[in-house]
């Protein structure tokens, strides 16, 4: 809970606000990993499978804290303890052009996932405490999709070619500064509260299948998202149509969490959750078979629009499962675990010649997905509390 929770309206609306304006430096590299680390293959400083590596890492960082820090950012010094993250998610980004090769980076980036995994936690603090996770859920999504869509569209055009590999790494910076202002428009201080996780066993097994889908969903998604720009070059595609696909690819991000947020969550969660879990698998082997350009734009926007539909609706099946709803505070760290876990696990697959196996591994984790989900929706435990 949120103590002395105003009861005004705008003043809500200003703890909202800020929460997702400090939420966005933290979720921001998720989808500029490609974008960021790609150039650094290219340079040299890393190679396919190493990128792979750490990108995991830093989101099994990410993952980690958005778990166990809910309960202990909470209480005394709630925006002080929120700013300290923040601090060190600038100092990092500031840092990793110049920490040397892999190790080094490694290193860097991991203690960047743990930074912005306590912020995260942070936002979803504020966030989930409104009555509405899973519409608050989806309207976090639509706005920081929509800011990281014009980054995105940014970096190729104009970052990298003026201020190189170091560009995308200055700007997530910047991101970072911006959070650090959002977190001081906080009026209201968090009550402390013990850590979600402490209540999981008394959880229903169903609400560990929808966790177990969401994982499934995002390792999918991310095995084949960090490779976006290593399939663009393989395919000879240039720097004009990665940089579209990338965008569009948010912006359809965005569009999905739209509209879940405005009229989609009156949906059946089940159902829905089952069509578009489908429809993902289908787009990520698209992607990572495009016959040009414009197939390769089609298909990350597909991937895109179902991605983030697809988590709201999640957590709405949570809430249709467990009744006392702390198990949302794991989608967040659940979404991480699948992020860090798709690029290590197709890490292990791909060479320097292709990476093509990268996208059967996300299929395959996508098919897994819609298996948990689909048992999950028609468990003895949703079906006694929504029938």
């Amino acid at each position: 809970m949120v103590s002395g929770q105003s009861p005004d309206p705008a003043k809500r609306r200003i703890d909202v606000a800020a929460a997702i304006g400090y939420g966005i430096c933290a979720v921001a590299i998720l989808s500029l990993q490609p974008l960021a680390f790609g150039p650094l293959v290219e340079a040299g400083w890393l190679s396919e499978s190493r990128l792979g590596e750490i990108a995991g890492l830093e989101t099994a960082g990410l993952a980690l804290t958005s778990a166990i820090l809910p309960g202990w950012l909470t209480g005394n010094f709630f925006r002080l303890k929120l700013a300290v993250l923040a601090a060190l998610i600038v100092a990092c980004n500031v840092a990793t052009p110049y920490a040397g090769y892999s190790t080094g980076l490694l290193l860097v980036r991991l203690l960047c996932g743990l930074a912005e995994g306590g912020v995260l936690a942070g936002a979803f603090v504020v966030l989930f405490h409104t009555g509405n996770p899973d519409r608050m859920n989806a309207l976090f999504l639509a706005v920081s999709n929509t800011v990281i869509a014009i980054v995105s569209y940014i970096i190729p055009t104009v970052i990298l070619p003026v201020y190189g590999t170091p560009g995308p790494f200055m700007l997530m910076a910047g991101l970072g500064l911006f959070g650090l202002v959002m977190i001081f428009a906080v009026g209201h201080k968090p009550e402390a509260m013990a850590a979600p996780v402490s209540s999981w066993r008394s959880w229903p097994f169903a609400t560990w299948l929808v966790l177990l889908g969401i994982i499934l969903q995002n390792a999918g998604v991310l095995s084949a998202w960090v490779f976006l720009e290593s399939t663009a070059r393989a395919a000879n595609l240039g720097a004009q149509p990665l940089a579209l696909s990338a965008s569009l690819g948010i912006l359809a991000q965005v569009a999905g969490a739209t509209a879940i947020a405005l009229v989609g969550y009156r949906l059946p969660s089940g159902k829905s959750l089952m069509i578009g879990s489908s429809m993902l698998a289908g787009a990520i082997y698209w992607l990572g078979h495009p016959m040009g350009a414009v197939s390769f734009v089609l298909a990350n926007v597909l991937m895109g629009a179902c991605w983030l539909a697809l988590l709201p609706l999640s957590i709405k099946l949570i809430c249709e499962i467990e009744r006392k709803h702390h198990a949302l505070y794991l989608t967040a760290a659940a979404q991480m675990v699948g992020l860090s876990i798709g690029p290590l696990v197709s890490s292990l697959f791909v060479s320097e010649q292709s990476v093509e196996p990268a996208y059967l591994v996300g299929f395959g984790m996508a098919v897994l997905a819609v298996i948990a989900l689909g048992l999950a929706a028609n468990s003895p435990d949703r079906i006694r509390r929504t029938h």
